[in-house]
Order: structure tokens, then C-alpha cells, then sequence
């Protein structure tokens, strides 16, 4: 399918998350270009924009979103702590065509880049890994900021358009080890009403970050309690005490709230036990020494703390800390009871 690309300019209803008028423009891929879709391949005709605040952001997309698609729904996959977007667009695309989704599904990969990495004064960027924590972008020309979390939600909501998705119900948005970390944060700002017409699900896999929703930890003992040995140890994002701008507009409880009542699905894989590159900070050690250990850690202090939550996890067996938990057969089934 080719079409002509026009600068489309749209309103995108203010959240009350955010501090400032939203104003979003989609300027995806080039005008007068000619694109076949669905885009396959992270080049840059696959690689698009959108206009947040004055600000852009990138990402990857299988899908034009500003012209009309019979997609039955999206799956946006967020990049770890490489900032690699382009072979997470290129492996979930894969994962999806082995499904035989393609023409179904839209695949978004955003890109949550560097001061270095920019292309233009205008791309929002970060001074670190704080992406994934829904802290505050920057912008070299207009000297304003937005969170991580702020843009994710202007992309998800153009999916909510029913003129130009008429179809669109489900998204999924996935992350693997620090993507998995951003979308675990993430859903606690969101309840399942929030986007109108679409049912959000997330999957979290392999991480070693966890935002728990009270100040008390599960123990070496396997008792739950308050901790002692760590200053700090319930703040953001480790915690719900000094949140970010974003999540204090939101706060506290409503965090809270959403962390119980959303379905949340957790995939950690069997040898994903390297103690390498853990975080080994006070407030981060508390859950274990390993990804594995964590994982299952955080969820047996959910079931003490909130019995009826709706976190799941399952195992993936044979592999490590890698994308190729995407390609397994769990988690294609996974995919295919959502969509």
C-alpha cells in the first residue's frame, strides 16, 4: 500500500497528567515521499516524528499514524538501556510477522535518545538513563522540557482516533530490561479507562527495577516490613515518595490504585542470573542479586501485600537476558491471547 505523505496537524486532547497544552503534530517520515507499508525495516522511511510541545520525538512505525489503517491493534516495544529502538522495531516486527499479523498490527518503537544522539535542536532529549524513570526531556531550541511519559501517551493516544483506527482496540506496550523498567513505571500512571476506546496491556520483561506501590519491602526473612539499612529506599522511582513532576500531578494514591488494578504481565527468562550489571545501590539490592531473583521477589511481596492483583510472570525457559524472549513461543501466545 503507497500513499502521498501530508503534514497532518492535529489537537490531541490535554491530559491531566500534563502541566502544558499539548499541541501534536505528526510529520512522519517525509512529505512528497512515497512509502510502501507496512514498513519492515528500521530505515528511515520506517523512522518517524511527532510534534509534542515544540519539541519532536522519534520513533519507528509499521504504520503511517496519520492517515486511516484497518489495524486491529499495536504493540509499541521500548528499547533498553542502549537506546537501540532501531533492533527492537526490527525483532518485534519479525515476532509479528511469524504470527501472520503484519497487516494487522501496528509496530511502534520509540526513541528515547541522548544529548548526542540528537538530529536537530528540536528532538527532545536526555542527559541519561532518566528516561525510564518518566523524568523531564530538554530541548535546545525552545528551552522547554516534557517528561518520557508525557510523549509515550501523545502516541498512544493518536491510536485512539476511531476515524482514522476504526478497528484499533488493543495495545500492548512491552519493553525488555530497561524498556521493561519504563513500562513497569509507566502503568502506574494509568488505569484501564484512561485511553478511551482502547484496552492497554503491558508486558514486563527481564528487568531489575521495580516502583513498589507502598514503603514496605519484602524481607530476607520473607516477612514484609519497612526497611532500615537504606536512606531513601521508598523515593521515586524506587518508591512512591518524592515523585517526578509527571507522577506528582497524578500522585500518590491514584498511583497506587492503578499498580493493583492493572493486568500486568511479567516474563523473566531461566538464566537471566548474571549479577554483572545489577544495580548494586541499597534500595536496589533489597529484591535480590539477579533479574530472576527480583522479579519473582517483587511478585510474591504483590501477593502478600494486594492477594487479588492482577501481575502474572512466566518463565521463559533456555535463554538469558536477551531479546530472543520476544521471539519465544510463550510469548507469541501471549500476544495472540490480546490480540
Amino acid at each position: 500500500m503507497s500513499f502521498q505523505y501530508n503534514l497532518l496537524i492535529c489537537s490531541l486532547l490535554v491530559f491531566a497528567c500534563t502541566s502544558e497544552p499539548d499541541y501534536v503534530t505528526d510529520v512522519s517520515g517525509g512529505q512528497g515521499v512515497d512509502i510502501d507499508y507496512p514498513c519492515l525495516s528500521a530505515d528511515d522511511e520506517c523512522q518517524n516524528l511527532i510534534e509534542v510541545n515544540g519539541g519532536t520525538f522519534q520513533f519507528y512505525s509499521s504504520f503511517h499514524i496519520d492517515s486511516s489503517w484497518d489495524a486491529k491493534g499495536a504493540i509499541f516495544t521500548v528499547h533498553g538501556n542502549n537506546r537501540n529502538a532501531d533492533d527492537y522495531f526490527e525483532k518485534m516486527v519479525s515476532v509479528v510477522a511469524d504470527l501472520g499479523l503484519t497487516n494487522e498490527l501496528i509496530v511502534i518503537a520509540p526513541k528515547f535518545i541522548l544529548n548526542h544522539e540528537k538530529t536537530d535542536d528540536t528532538d527532545w532529549y536526555w542527559g541519561s538513563s532518566s528516561w525510564k524513570w518518566g523524568m523531564q526531556s530538554y530541548n535546545s531550541s525552545t528551552g522547554n522540557n516534557a517528561s518520557s511519559y508525557e510523549l509515550l501517551d501523545s502516541l498512544v493516544s493518536l491510536l485512539g482516533n476511531k476515524e482514522q483506527f476504526p478497528s484499533l482496540s488493543n495495545v500492548l506496550i512491552t519493553g525488555h530490561s530497561s524498556g521493561a523498567a519504563f513500562v513497569h513505571h509507566y502503568l502506574g500512571s494509568k488505569n484501564q479507562n484512561f485511553y478511551k476506546d482502547l484496552n492497554v496491556y503491558f508486558g514486563v520483561v527481564n528487568t531489575q527495577y521495580f516502583c513498589h506501590p507502598d514503603s514496605t519491602r519484602l524481607l530476607g526473612d520473607g516477612s514484609i516490613g519497612l526497611v532500615t539499612s537504606c536512606d531513601n529506599y521508598n523515593s521515586w522511582p524506587l518508591g512512591l515518595s518524592d515523585l517526578n513532576p509527571y507522577m506528582e500531578l497524578i500522585g500518590s494514591e491514584t498511583i497506587k490504585n492503578n499498580f493493583f488494578s492493572n493486568r500486568v504481565d511479567y516474563f523473566i527468562s531461566q538464566y537471566d542470573t548474571l549479577t554483572s550489571s545489577i544495580n548494586s545501590a541499597c534500595g536496589h539490592s533489597i529484591l535480590g542479586n539477579t533479574r530472576y531473583e527480583k522479579i519473582v521477589n517483587f511478585l510474591t511481596y504483590m501477593d502478600i501485600i494486594f492477594p487479588s492483583n492482577n501481575h502474572e510472570h512466566t518463565v521463559i525457559q533456555g535463554l538469558g537476558h536477551t531479546t530472543n524472549t520476544f521471539s519465544s513461543e510463550i510469548f507469541k501466545e501471549y500476544l495472540m491471547s490480546i490480540f
